[in-house]
């Protein structure tokens, strides 16, 4: 699954925002010659750039218009082998150097947030830290051979080192709420599903550590999720469907309605088809319907369309085609595909994220 200094002027201040150059220059000792290194925006929009090393040495040149976390890989063909990280990024020079050839043990030089990077940085190399990386490594290792019994044993373990970790990003935001790559650690590190607590730390930050592209995405998170909650009237909105045509959400006032977030390129998405499709048979003929919103991509319209008739999806659908860029998903905040809200006649928010026998026991709840 970009910082622009505040304009004063009053005539000035409905102008868009223009990217500005940002650079990251690098040194990774042991790194081979001609390896490819990547940068790209964490954000779903953002494009790739990227530079060869020599010497251990890359200079990557990016076009950014407000501070946003960007990763960083080093692998030719995008593959990673010696390594990924990621940080906060804004236009500037961002000196990066470490110990190859992996990308370890970095430490970040030039703007005034490097000096917390490299705080934050230093948190990896504590016990708790360290222990949680052993056990992460694990729990994939157990994933990728099908290991279901180790996987299980080493949930719980990862979990209670998970919630210990996130009490010292928690202790590190308290002590540096002046600090834009706090807002990185805020959306990265603890986002998580009680908004109030998020929107609690957003607001502890100071103005000039929320001046930035991650800030402002929890804040729209924030609200969306108010928006959204069960109880709530759904956002209107107005997409064209599969030939074109607008289709809007107040069309199925009168229904009950399960808009159903998918795409023809996630597979979890495909394995849960069969449950929505086996529901929207069962309950058709008693007042309800499904509305499918597609995350599929620019030019794969035919993918769509094919993964509509190939899993029997016989019910309305519409998408921009723009992938996590989909106009529906950013205004319902959708971070992970399938989601979907459960909406009553009046268009209020019955359930949310319903799954197989869950779905099914909702729509019999209020349908027989």
């Amino acid at each position: 699954m970009k910082r622009i200094s505040q304009i004063v002027a009053c005539c000035l201040l409905a102008l868009p925002v223009l990217a500005q150059e940002a650079v990251v220059e690098g040194k990774i000792k042991g790194l081979p010659d001609d390896t490819k290194i990547y940068l790209r925006s964490f954000s779903s929009s953002g494009g790739t750039d990227s530079a060869v090393a020599r010497s251990g040495a890359f200079r990557i040149q990016a076009k950014v218009a407000e501070g946003d976390m960007y990763i960083l890989s080093a692998g030719n063909d995008r593959m990673a082998q010696y390594g990924t990280t990621f940080f906060y990024l804004e236009p500037g020079t961002l000196k990066v150097s470490g110990k190859g050839p992996l990308l370890k043990d970095l430490a970040f030089a030039g703007p005034a947030y490097a000096k917390d990077l490299n705080t934050l940085q230093a948190l990896n190399s504590l016990p708790l830290f360290r222990k949680r990386a052993e056990v992460s490594a694990k729990m994939n290792e157990a994933y990728r051979v099908k290991d279901t019994v180790s996987l299980k044993s080493l949930q719980g373990e990862y979990n209670r080192l998970d919630s210990a970790a996130r009490l010292v990003y928690e202790k590190w935001v308290d002590d540096h709420t002046a600090s834009p790559v706090s807002a990185m650690v805020l959306s990265f590190y603890l986002r998580n599903k009680d908004m109030d607590q998020l929107e609690k730390r957003l607001k502890s930050l100071s103005p000039a550590a929320k001046d930035n592209a991650m800030a402002r995405k929890m804040q729209h998170s924030i609200e969306a999720a108010k928006a959204t909650a069960i109880g709530k009237v759904a956002p209107e909105f107005t997409q064209n469907d599969t030939l074109d045509k607008p289709v809007s959400l107040r069309d199925f006032r009168g229904k009950y309605v399960l808009i159903d977030f998918w795409a023809s390129w996630c597979v979890p998405c495909r394995h849960e088809n069969p449950a929505v499709v086996k529901a929207f048979q069962q309950f058709k003929d008693k007042n309800f319907t499904v509305l499918g919103v597609s995350l599929d991509r620019q030019g794969q319209k035919d993918k769509w369309l094919k993964a509509i008739h190939d899993d029997n999806l016989t019910w309305t659908h519409v998408s921009d085609l723009n992938w996590w860029d989909n106009a529906v998903s950013r205004q319902y905040d959708i971070r992970s595909i399938p989601a979907n809200f459960l909406l009553d006649p009046q268009g209020r928010i019955i359930g949310k994220n319903l799954r197989g026998e869950e779905l099914e026991k909702k729509l019999a709840e209020v349908l027989n």
